[in-house]
Parts: structure tokens; sequence; C-alpha cells
């Protein structure tokens, strides 16, 4: 091994240290409240340490979110199955659903991304990091525009813009998982939040069916 690659090497051991600091620690205290000088006491470094890896808050936070992103693609690429022979329908539910079972189960990687989609975050970023979150977050949303294609293709859904239809439909499921994570409105609502998302769901395909329901 080279010195450069063992340079290489132990800097990304430190980087996923100071990551695995910030995680606990904006996951414990909150993103908001949570400071960089909080993330050096808890990965033992000093504040001007974390900086020679990260510039910022922003940064730190963006790259969690990088890992976030990471895990519900690869729950959204299985659940799409491209090796499977699987309907348009039965695509779309397998991807809604993995996005509920994500929401679910990694509820404070779920959390940042939606803290994250405030303020002028884009703008605290570098450039390229911030293009690879988008990056991440288009092919998730590409998966469902492809579920779309396939049934308009196959005539089992009317779509005029796949890619547009892919964002109501999770527009519409985000709306669920944003209003039911409200105490008030689920005791409002008197329903579970998963019968909520499922009906929800299937209110979409139906819309998606249009006539050809009634063929």
């Amino acid at each position: 091994m080279t010195t450069t690659e063992r340079r290489n090497r132990e800097k990304a051991r430190r980087q996923r240290e100071i990551l695995k600091a910030a995680r606990e620690v904006f996951f414990s205290k909150g993103i908001h409240r949570a400071t960089v000088d909080d993330v050096a006491a808890r990965a033992e470094l000093s504040k001007g340490a974390i900086y020679l890896y990260f510039e910022s808050k922003e940064s730190l936070l963006a790259h969690l979110l990088l890992e976030g992103l990471q895990m519900l693609l690869v729950e959204l690429q299985a659940a799409y199955a491209a090796q499977e022979s699987l309907t348009a329908e039965e695509r779309i539910r397998r991807l809604a659903r993995a996005y509920f079972r994500f929401s679910q189960q990694h509820p404070n990687d779920f959390l940042l991304l939606m803290a994250l989609d405030r303020g002028r975050f884009s703008e605290k970023v570098p450039e390229t990091l911030y293009q690879q979150m988008l990056s991440q977050s288009l092919r998730g949303l590409e998966l469902v525009a492809d579920a779309v294609r396939q049934g308009t293709s196959e005539g089992h859904l009317i779509a005029d813009d796949p890619r547009q239809t892919a964002g109501a439909l999770w527009a519409a499921l985000h709306g669920v998982l944003m209003l039911m994570g409200h105490p008030l409105r689920r005791q409002m609502l008197a329903v579970e939040l998963e019968s909520m998302f499922e009906t929800t769901l299937e209110l979409q395909l139906r819309g998606l069916r249009g006539p050809l329901a009634d063929g």
C-alpha cells in the first residue's frame, strides 16, 4: 500500500467515525439544537479537526442525508424488481409500500429528509454535494415514473406526463405521512396510518385507470 493509499484510507475511516458521531448527536438532540461542538465532543476530537473533514454543520447533515437517500434507493430498487414480470400497478404498490416501510423503520432518516427540505439548505452546502442529493432523489422518483410508463404503454393506465404523475403520486402519499405524524390529526381522522396510506394509494391508482377501469 502506498503512502497516498494509506492516507486516503485513514481519511475515509476518520470521516466514517465523525459521521457516526454526528448521526448519534443530531438524532438524539435534534438537528436544529445540535452543534458541531457537540459532534466533536462525541467523536472525541477538536472542533477544528471536524472542519478538516467537513466544512460546516450543513455539510455533515448533507452527508447523513445522502446515507439515508442511498438506503431508501436500495429499498426502492428492490421493490421495483426490474428482473421480475410485474404489472405496473404491482410495481407502484411495491414502491409505495417500500417508501412507507422506510418511513417507519428509519424514522430519524425520514425526518432528516423532511427537515432539510425546508429553509435555504441548498445554498449552504457545496454544489457538488447538493447535486448528489438531488440525483439520488430523482433516481427514486424515476422508478415510479418508469412504472407509470409501463402502465401507459400496456394500456392499463392513463398519464399524459408519467414523471409529473409520479410526482403527484409521491406528493399524495408523502402528504399522508406528514398529516398522520401529527397526534391531533390522527385523532381527528380516527384511522391507523397504514390504513390511510393504503386508501390513498388505491385512490391514486383508481384515478390513473380512469375510464379504463369501466371497460
